[in-house]
């Protein structure tokens, strides 16, 4: 099945739609909690949710097809991403399903949530930072990537770190410029400016840095019950997560520097997001879907080089069970 997704034929996307739909078939079995979307005061995701939330709607069905169209979507950019920068040796579909997968970790994460919709804008801007490597003036990508990474940060409060990488993925790219650092400044800062003038135009300003900051008055880092499912999800995350440390150097040996700079961001990325976990005062495993970016293309630089065919396949099957157990396993008052 691997070197199907190997492949550059472009009927692979329809199985894209196949794991979309199998992974959220669970729904139909097993009711999940959807109200903490709603507990989410960012200016753009309280705006966003309270239109999907309506007398007239479910919210607990209309969420997982939307999430899954923006899945899609966001699989389709990750594939453009490795493709277009040849971050792989040939083009593929690879990345795009291994987004998917890793997407669907969690079942929270298969809603459609403040976190789901902020890494399309965080995908967009790492987009347009790998850019930069081919360019020698790109002021505009450059403001584009700290205004994405503020949209991003203005659905979900976390994603505000991701500022910092923003700076270091301009010292990665480019050398250094102090043009290029003033106006991925000013990009972050503008959206905000966007928002304080609204918040100042209602005669509302003191609650700005509330919302933004998604605070409600609890203790930091309030909720962070685990389930013993929780546990084994989390704890095969990192096992695989540390196997792709392992293996991506061995992937890189005969790159190109541009792609071994490619991976120095995703890694800077990863760090970043775990980081970033500590910025939600009430935390929520939906905040994991964030890891799906940088996984999916460092995953797919990694199986792409494995030449023991049954070893790639029995990584992409033993992430397809780990994803079902996830959803299904609760089903049985197992774990």
């Amino acid at each position: 099945m691997i070197s199907f997704f190997k492949s550059n034929n472009p009927g692979v996307v329809v199985f894209y739609l196949v794991y979309l739909v199998v992974f959220r078939l669970c729904f139909a079995f097993i009711p999940t909690d959807s109200s903490f979307v709603f507990a989410h005061s960012e200016p753009l995701s309280r705006w966003i949710f309270g239109l999907l939330k309506t007398p007239l709607t479910n919210y607990a069905w209309i969420s997982p097809a939307i999430s899954g169209l923006l899945c899609f979507v966001q699989a389709l950019l990750i594939n453009d991403i490795v493709n277009e920068n040849k971050i792989t040796t040939k083009k593929n579909y690879l990345a795009g399903m291994l987004f998917i997968v890793i997407f669907s970790f969690f079942k929270e994460s298969l809603l459609l949530t403040p976190a789901s919709l902020s890494l399309t804008f965080l995908i967009l801007s790492t987009r347009k930072m790998f850019s930069l490597i081919k360019k020698e003036k790109a002021f505009g990508d450059v403001f584009d990537i700290g205004f994405l990474v503020a949209v991003a940060g203005l659905f979900y409060f976390p994603c505000m770190l991701f500022v910092l990488f923003a700076f270091i993925g301009l010292g990665i790219m480019k050398a250094f410029n102090y043009r290029d650092w003033v106006i991925v400044l000013l990009g972050f800062i503008s959206p905000f400016i966007m928002v304080f003038t609204w918040y100042f135009w209602f005669d509302n300003t003191p609650q700005l840095l509330k919302d933004i900051g998604n605070i409600h008055g609890h203790i930091w880092l309030a909720g962070m019950g685990l389930k013993p499912v929780d546990y084994l999800l989390f704890g095969s995350l990192i096992l695989f997560m540390l196997a792709g440390f392992v293996l991506l150097p061995g992937a890189l040996y005969s790159s190109l520097i541009q792609v071994r700079k490619f991976a120095t961001a995703l890694v800077t990325l990863i760090f970043m997001i775990i980081i970033a976990f500590g910025l939600q005062q009430t935390v929520h495993s939906s905040h994991w879907v964030l890891l799906s970016l940088p996984l999916a293309i460092i995953f797919s630089m990694v199986l792409m080089q494995i030449k023991v065919k049954y070893v790639s396949e029995v990584m992409h099957l033993i992430l397809i069970l780990l994803v079902l157990a996830g959803q299904y396993l609760p089903l049985f008052n197992i774990l």
